[in-house]
């Protein structure tokens, strides 16, 4: 494996890099590295102008130069598999530890001062650190451990991930926010991100549909926040998840807290369960349903996010926490769960009404349901972005979760 300095000029350029700066990317990639016949179109791409916001440029142009780095590693490198093996950690001897550090290197995670003559094998602090710091920007549980999955990301070739890079480019490129405050939710990324004035004012980890269940890319608006909301169960999870429940546990539903109503606000009745009739569930004029009161325990927590969009899919608190720890979190029907929603409340009455943080308290204290309009509505969009710049200027790279990247990606090479 040939070591060239040039991710060096590149990931270490500013993150305002202006024209001028790209400019000189492409003459010293041009020098050092061996040509190939795609260069000159792709630098003409790679170089185009881009009309958005300032910082969200930014980060476009920062993409850009990591898209010339990674081509341009493409051509000039090898990128052998680290093969299957041990869990290797801070103190390891081991010959997989020396292509973890080539690779490292190269991707711009491990210091080249660091290097010490005679220990290319050897996993110490300044490669666990750089260990580290690959698995932040892929998304990956952040232990220093060289394990299956890290070996997974690794082992993904500069090819694939300037392809990945192009893609979101492209992404990136067409996001255009109606205003600068907005809420995004990156659905590889499992994150919520509220921007003011085109800045993060909040970021918090979410969970997303899992594969079968997709939550969809769209765009909306939140103009309802509902204080101990209580929950409507959708048809489809009705049939696909609690009657098979019920068929093995009659007293599911008392287990869980679901009620068999009919009717809706003040015309709504509980049923008893034994009057469960499929042929009237959720069909007919006066269908039979099942509901989940407020209170302590609720599946939607202490209170949800409703949109004016297309899809019956929303933002919600949730009463299991515990799966806020997994660093993959496709756990949903759709829905989009907030690792601290009580935080968005207050900054999104804090944007339309003025309100202070406590001016909530009482109402997240009692479990009586409660409707609040947003008189400014404030725009919602999920997106798909499996590369990005983060927050702190750094190139990250999430899974593919729902496997869209390949036919973008040949729709837009077509």
């Amino acid at each position: 494996m040939r070591y060239i300095p040039l991710f060096a000029l590149l990931l270490s350029l500013p993150a305002a890099a202006d024209n001028e700066s790209l400019q000189i990317v492409r003459a010293t990639s041009l020098e050092q590295t061996a040509p190939h016949t795609e260069t000159d179109a792709l630098l003409q791409d790679v170089v185009a102008p881009v009309t958005t916001a300032p910082a969200r440029q930014h980060q476009i142009q920062r993409m850009q130069q990591a898209l010339l780095y990674y081509r341009e590693l493409a051509a000039t490198h090898d990128w052998p598999a680290i093969p299957k093996g041990p869990y290797l950690r801070l103190g390891d001897t081991h010959p997989h530890i020396a292509l973890l550090r080539s690779k490292l290197l190269l991707l711009n995670d491990l210091d080249a001062s660091a290097y010490i003559p005679g220990q290319e094998q050897v996993m110490d602090p300044a490669l666990e650190q750089a260990l580290k710091n690959f698995q932040q920007r892929h998304g990956r549980k952040v232990d220093g451990i060289l394990g299956p999955g890290s070996r997974r990301e690794l082992n993904i070739s500069p090819g694939q991930r300037a392809d990945q890079i192009q893609l979101n480019i492209h992404r990136q490129s067409n996001f255009t926010p109606r205003t600068d405050r907005y809420i995004q939710v990156n659905i590889p990324e499992f994150r919520l991100r509220l921007f003011e004035h085109d800045k993060p004012v909040l970021n918090m980890k979410t969970i997303v549909g899992r594969s079968k269940r997709k939550t969809p890319v769209f765009d909306t608006e939140v103009d309802r926040i509902v204080i101990n909301p209580s929950w409507h169960v959708p048809k489809s999870i009705a049939y696909k998840d609690i009657l098979p429940a019920l068929k093995e546990d009659p007293e599911y539903l008392t287990k869980i807290n679901l009620k068999l109503v009919t009717g809706y606000g003040n015309q709504q009745k509980v049923l008893p369960a034994s009057e469960l009739d499929q042929d009237r569930l959720y069909r007919g004029d006066n269908f039979q349903r099942f509901w989940e009161p407020p209170g302590e325990g609720n599946t939607l927590g202490k209170v949800k996010f409703l949109t004016s969009g297309p899809y019956a899919v929303y933002l919600h608190d949730t009463s299991a926490k515990r799966l806020f720890e997994s660093d993959r979190r496709a756990f949903s029907s759709g829905c989009i769960r907030l690792e601290q929603p009580r935080q968005l409340a207050d900054e999104l009455m804090r944007m339309t009404h003025g309100w202070s943080k406590t001016r909530l308290d009482p109402l997240f204290s009692q479990t009586r349901q409660r409707y609040l309009k947003l008189p400014d509505p404030i725009p919602l969009y999920v997106i798909y972005w499996t590369s990005f710049i983060d927050d702190q200027g750094r190139l990250n790279f999430r899974p593919d979760l729902y496997k869209r990247d390949r036919h973008e990606l040949a729709q837009l090479n077509h």
